[in-house]
C-alpha cells in the first residue's frame, strides 16, 4: 500500500510540474493573447503621490533715489508651483510713503502712488504668460493674480512705475514701502 501511495504521489508531482510549466509559459505570453483564447488576465494598478508645492523667493531692496520724477524699475523673483496657484500682492503703505509723515504736511504730499505690473511664465501644458497690473492702493487689501489652470514655469518679474501727483510737491525725507508676495496652491 505504501508503494502504491508513493507511485501515486510521484505521478501527481509530475502532473503538477507539467501544469506549472504550462501556466508559466502562458503567463509569459501577452495578456491580450490569454484573453483572446478565453484565458484569465490580471491587472496590477500602480499608484503614487506628489505633494503640491509652491515657493516664492528672491526679494531685495530697490533704491529709487530722488523721487522728484517718475521712476520705472523692474525686479526678478523666483516662483515655482507644481499645481495651479494664486499670488497675492500686498503693499504695507499703499504707496511709497514718508517714513514719519505718510499723510504729508501742509501743501506737501507724503506718499507716492505707483503701478505694479506682474509677469509669470506658466504651462497649461502649452507655455502661457500670466500677467496682472495693480495700483499701490489696490494692494493694501491684497491684489490677486490667479493662474487659472496653469502651473508656474519659472521666475517672475515685477515692474514698478511711480505716479507723481501732479501739482503737489513731496515732503522732504525718507520714503519706503514693502511689497509682500504670497503664493497659495489651488488643489
Amino acid at each position: 500500500m505504501a508503494e502504491a501511495f508513493c507511485r501515486f504521489r510521484a505521478a501527481c508531482c509530475v502532473a503538477f510540474a507539467g501544469l506549472l510549466v504550462s501556466t508559466t509559459a502562458a503567463a509569459a505570453d501577452a495578456p491580450d493573447k490569454a484573453a483572446a483564447n478565453g484565458g484569465v488576465s490580471l491587472d496590477i494598478v500602480l499608484t503614487g503621490h506628489i505633494t503640491p508645492k509652491c515657493t516664492v523667493g528672491g526679494g531685495d531692496t530697490i533704491d529709487l533715489g530722488q523721487l522728484n520724477v517718475d521712476k520705472n524699475v523692474s525686479a526678478r523673483f523666483d516662483v515655482a508651483c507644481n499645481v495651479p496657484f494664486e499670488m497675492v500682492f500686498r503693499s504695507s503703505e499703499g504707496g511709497i510713503a514718508h517714513v514719519s509723515k505718510p499723510q504729508g504736511e501742509g501743501p506737501y504730499a507724503g506718499i507716492v502712488p505707483y503701478r505694479l505690473g506682474v509677469r509669470v511664465p506658466g504651462l497649461t501644458p502649452e507655455p502661457v504668460q500670466l500677467q496682472a497690473d495693480f495700483t499701490s492702493g489696490q494692494m493694501v487689501g491684497g491684489a490677486t493674480l490667479n493662474s487659472g489652470d496653469a502651473i508656474a514655469k519659472g521666475g517672475g518679474e515685477i515692474t514698478l512705475q511711480t505716479e507723481m501727483t501732479a501739482g503737489r510737491d513731496l515732503l522732504a525725507g525718507d520714503y519706503a514701502d514693502s511689497i509682500t508676495i504670497v503664493i497659495n496652491p489651488r488643489v
